[in-house]
């Protein structure tokens, strides 16, 4: 692993090996030993691809400062605090250097105060340019590394900063490694300390773990850190689930993991919509935010639980919040309507409207409504043809009609039929689109004539 990582070295960009190179001469000018350490030698190690250099030193923060005002690069404060202040030189979008002001007197004792031994490590700076890999390595993270264990470096790593308890199912989780069995009970005893955390850093590492490919809540839950997530979680437990031997939590977890599964694997069910489902889970955090939506989905049960006010105490940005809410609300219409006697989405024009209503949500709210009637173990025989339909439809009809001309414009309804803005003024024009798209429609002047039908027919706007 070392040859290879050494290889990485030596490939290593021309520009990124002269500013390596200035920065140790600036540490040699101040007289300071400048580290690379933590995340960055885990990365390495592993051969991932990495975005940032970690540095430690007495003087770090002002060899920071003389290598901005040197070079040219933006300096961003990142943490002010006496004697461990932080700050960012920014290189470009993908690449950062982080310096830290050493904890300790020397770099042993820094690296003891670091969460888990894969975090652990350092080396010199002038050792990483010469390509001599000399890791200091005093908890063994190398050899957790190659076994896939993460292992705190003592107990008291959570007391200094709990938000450890949350960062060892997301190490886990990205890494695809096993927690230890000693950290996993010292996460136990030190769950609550979890409950005094900003929600701001919290929901960052949420976002993270249920970024993974597979996030580990089961294990997370043996731990009782779920309940101090997400407090509401305990009545779940108590309550009846959709079999007799479950409970509402048990149809949860099930859900949570049958979404996973459908994330890594749609064509298991949709095979002929995989490669559009991979597509659009890819893009704004859905992957993570759809896993989200399992969790408020069954929180949902309490009648006084606000999904959106509890999205907010976790300082989630609107856009994330709108995005779980309009699928929780759709995937309850899918849900519905898979159950109706009279088959909900039999009629084209249901289907539209679903489409039409549910917009940038619709695919989020099929997978969710899948996973939770997979997580529930009902019967799948027409829930599958059900979601086909209605993404075959999004794909044959909807999308190609979105992008031809419409037939009817609001200026239209002004100065032809003298409409003024109003509910009714934009029922008509959903009307009239809703028929170009079916194809009951072709043409403008069809367009107008059925227009004047619903201006002169009683008709029941929709909310």
């Amino acid at each position: 692993m070392i040859i290879q990582q050494l290889s990485q070295i030596d490939s290593m960009s021309p520009a990124i090996k002269t500013n390596l190179e200035y920065l140790n001469q600036l540490a040699l000018r101040v007289g300071s030993s400048l580290y690379i350490v933590g995340g960055t030698i885990r990365d390495h190690l592993l051969e991932k691809s990495f975005s940032d250099f970690d540095f430690t030193s007495p003087d770090a923060p002002d060899i920071a400062r003389q290598f901005a005002n040197k070079t040219g690069y933006p300096l961003v404060p990142l943490d002010d605090t006496p004697d461990h202040e932080t700050c960012r030189v920014v290189m470009d979008q993908n690449l950062y250097f982080d310096f830290t002001t050493l904890q300790g007197k020397n770099i042993q004792e820094d690296l003891a105060q670091r969460d888990f031994t894969i975090n652990a490590m350092a080396i010199h700076l002038e050792d990483f340019i010469n390509g001599k890999f000399n890791i200091i390595d005093p908890f063994d993270g190398k050899g957790d590394l190659e076994n896939n264990i993460i292992r705190l470096v003592s107990e008291q790593a959570f007391e200094c900063d709990p938000l450890r308890l949350l960062r060892a199912f997301r190490f886990a989780s990205t890494l695809e490694f096993d927690i230890e069995p000693e950290t996993l009970d010292h996460i136990r005893t030190h769950r609550t300390l979890l409950g005094k955390v900003a929600h701001e850093r919290i929901t960052y590492e949420i976002l993270l773990l249920f970024s993974a490919p597979r996030s580990p809540l089961s294990l997370m839950d043996s731990t009782g850190l779920i309940d101090v997530l997400f407090p509401g979680i305990a009545d779940l437990r108590k309550a009846s689930g959709h079999q007799s031997d479950m409970t509402q939590w048990d149809d949860t977890l099930n859900a949570f993991n049958q979404l996973q599964d459908l994330l890594l694997k749609p064509d298991r069910f949709l095979e002929a919509h995989a490669q559009c489902i991979k597509d659009y889970i890819s893009k704004d955090n859905r992957y993570a935010l759809l896993k989200w939506s399992v969790l408020m989905r069954s929180l949902m049960t309490n009648a006084a639980f606000d999904a959106t006010e509890s999205l907010k105490e976790f300082r989630l940005s609107n856009t994330a919040i709108q995005f779980i809410c309009r699928t929780l609300k759709f995937s309850e219409i899918v849900l519905s309507g898979s159950r109706s006697t009279g088959g909900g989405f039999k009629e084209d024009s249901t289907v539209y409207q679903f489409i039409h209503r549910s917009g940038n949500t619709m695919i989020s709210s099929l997978l969710l409504a899948l996973a939770v009637q997979l997580g529930n173990q009902e019967d799948i025989k027409y829930f599958i043809p059900l979601i086909n339909r209605i993404l075959n439809f999004h794909i044959e009809k909807y999308l190609p009609a979105r992008d031809r001309p419409s037939l009817m414009n609001g200026d239209i309804l002004k100065h032809k039929f003298h409409l003024t803005p109003s509910p009714r003024f934009r029922f008509i024009l959903e009307k009239v689109e809703e028929a170009r798209v079916l194809g009951i429609i072709q043409t403008s002047e069809e367009a107008e004539r059925l227009a004047n039908e619903l201006i002169t027919s009683p008709m029941e706007l929709r909310e």
